[in-house]
């Protein structure tokens, strides 16, 4: 009765410790998980932002257009308006047609020396403005009067038109304005409206990145602060430019934040962060401390899209998450384990009292069984064996049969037929339409995903007998589609196109892939097969694949060409006799 306790508590705390040891396993595997999904919604959350943002430059650079085209317009209606002549124009005239034309002023430039300045305007700190310090945009002037239009890369370009990006005036570096620039050789000056950039702001005010980012975290409370951070100026000194009115600014291309804020600061590993991320172009993300807190930052490269304008910027967005929730969900898993220990701790005690008493009344009924099963199981085998011996002795008495009437022809048949049965059971493993529409099936979604044109077709009909493995069967049409589908990535989307058949000629499995591209010439056609040889440019192609089909098909004493032509496109051909491997007739 002693070792019966004994064995009982035994068996108990066994159970209270895997119990234990399961709940803390899952403990920190639940920690793990919420860790990696901090991460993912970080990560989904820049992404987001990085779409809504880019979808908005594109706005935006629509709308500045648009402003372009109307400053042209108005251009070409001031000319009308005006004399030909800059000196016969006076301040007071350009004032007038700019409320006329709706524009905030007017300017006229004229050349003077090897500079180009502003000789008339509707704003007096426009008169004597000079350009020849500003970049391309005097290289744009320049050709406007050379040319009578312009050609570098910056900006918008019209007939007799150049218009520069959005930017802080440098006569007034507080207000940031759109400039248009119009010369058609009628004029001997530069007509210059421009408008103080109230379209932008207020389009920024209603669907700019700090709108878009703020609904973000608002909708996402675990978010602390997302931030845009210039790649080409954050963690560098400040570059301030000076206007000629003798006012210090930051161009918009220069500002280190583009957007959101940035109160959680390690400022130099944030700089360190930053241009890892870009120059990586890998998501770089980690746990830190800020100020006591216990955040996690996360830090997503954004390279610019389009060069040819000067607000495009490489920028890295930032994303500052709150570990604080993870120890909330952690505190919380920690009293669900406790609640659940005691409850099954509880339930285990039960459960073992339960288990012991029925041992203990089954025990007799458990032996019964299991002798009667195990009876039962030996006259099985023995009925097994002497199945297998009476066909063996069947066999040997048709071959002593025929021995005794000397019928050897009759004989050597039979034996034939005997060995090719044995042959066929334990070497090949046929297969029918289940695994060739396996196969295809696999395929074709993949092809759906691709854009592919898959078009298949196998002439076979019932439950026909290939003479390939499975296995093998797999192999030789999986590596031919993958290769044609690699080969038609490379076309337009309604050029992709591939074709799978199958069929039986002379005796033969034939099974054939055909794609569009690239011509092979007879060099590509005779290392093709090649162990490590493959035509693609990139690198994530073994070259394995064709070399394995070969090998496969030559096990199977069959054949494998390819034919290419610019007509017909790239054909491989897989020949394999069944009469080697299927059932003789």
């Amino acid at each position: 009765m002693q070792m019966k306790s004994r064995f009982f508590y035994i068996v108990f705390a066994c159970v209270v410790l895997m119990l234990c040891l399961n709940n803390i396993f899952f403990y920190f595997t639940t920690k793990e998980t919420l860790v990696s999904n901090v991460e993912n919604q970080s990560l989904l959350a820049a992404h987001n932002l990085r779409n809504a943002v880019d979808r908005y430059n594109t706005s935006v650079l629509h709308v500045e257009d648009m402003i372009g085209q109307q400053l042209r317009i108005a251009a070409v209606a001031a000319k009308d308006r005006l004399d030909p002549r800059a000196a016969n124009v006076t301040d007071e005239q350009l004032a007038q047609l700019s409320k006329e034309l709706g524009v905030s002023h007017i300017t006229l430039l004229q050349p003077s020396g090897d500079d180009i300045v502003g000789v008339r305007s509707s704003d007096p700190r426009e008169i004597g403005m000079s350009t020849k310090k500003w970049g391309y945009w005097f290289s744009a002037f320049q050709q406007l009067l050379s040319n009578r239009e312009v050609t570098i890369p910056e900006g918008q370009k019209l007939l007799h038109y150049w218009s520069g990006p959005i930017g802080h005036a440098d006569t007034d570096p507080t207000k940031i304005d759109k400039w248009g620039y119009y010369f058609d050789g009628t004029t001997d000056y530069i007509l210059n409206p421009y408008v103080e950039d109230v379209q932008i702001k207020q389009y920024s005010q209603l669907a700019g990145p700090d709108i878009i980012l703020n609904k973000m975290i608002a909708d996402n409370p675990s978010i602390l602060e997302m931030t845009g951070y210039n790649y080409n100026t954050f963690g560098q000194p400040l570059k301030v430019s000076k206007s000629q009115s003798g006012h210090y600014f930051v161009s918009l291309t220069n500002r280190p934040i583009l957007f959101g804020t940035y109160g959680y600061s390690e400022r130099a590993r944030d700089t360190e962060s930053v241009q890892l991320a870009y120059e990586t172009n890998k998501p770089i993300t980690y746990k830190t401390v800020v100020d006591g807190h216990e955040v996690m930052k996360s830090f997503i490269p954004v390279p610019a899209q389009s060069l040819d304008r000067e607000s495009d910027v490489p920028y890295v967005i930032g994303v500052v998450f709150d570990y604080n929730t993870i120890h909330q969900a952690l505190n919380e898993q920690i009293r669900s384990i406790i609640h659940r220990i005691a409850i099954m701790t509880g339930l285990s005690l039960v459960l073992l009292i339960i288990v012991f008493r029925m041992i203990k009344q089954n025990k007799d009924e458990a032996v019964r069984v299991t002798q009667e099963a195990y009876i039962d199981e030996v006259n099985d085998m023995f009925t097994t064996i002497r199945g297998q011996r009476h066909d063996f002795l069947n066999h040997v008495q048709t071959i002593h049969t025929f021995l005794q009437l000397k019928k050897y022809e009759d004989l050597h048949r039979y034996t034939g037929e005997l060995i090719g049965e044995i042959r066929q059971t334990n070497d090949i493993i046929q297969i029918g339409h289940p695994a060739v529409a396996a196969i295809v099936q696999s395929k074709f979604v993949i092809a759906m995903n691709k854009r592919i044109d898959f078009r298949h077709q196998f002439l076979l009909t019932g439950n026909f007998n290939l003479g390939v493995t499975s296995v093998d069967i797999v192999i030789i049409i999986g590596n031919l589609v993958d290769n044609a589908f690699d080969e038609v990535m490379n076309l337009p989307v309604h050029e992709r196109w591939v074709e799978l058949l199958g069929s039986y000629n002379a005796g033969c499995l034939i099974i054939s892939v055909r794609n569009p591209g690239r011509t092979l010439d007879e060099d590509e056609k005779s290392k093709i097969f090649s162990p490590g040889y493959s035509t693609k440019e990139t690198n994530n192609h073994s070259g394995l694949g064709l070399a394995v089909t070969k090998k496969r098909v030559g096990y199977y004493k069959g054949s494998i060409t390819v034919d290419s032509d610019p007509e017909q496109g790239t054909v491989f051909t897989v020949s394999i006799p069944l009469q080697r491997f299927g059932k003789s007739s």
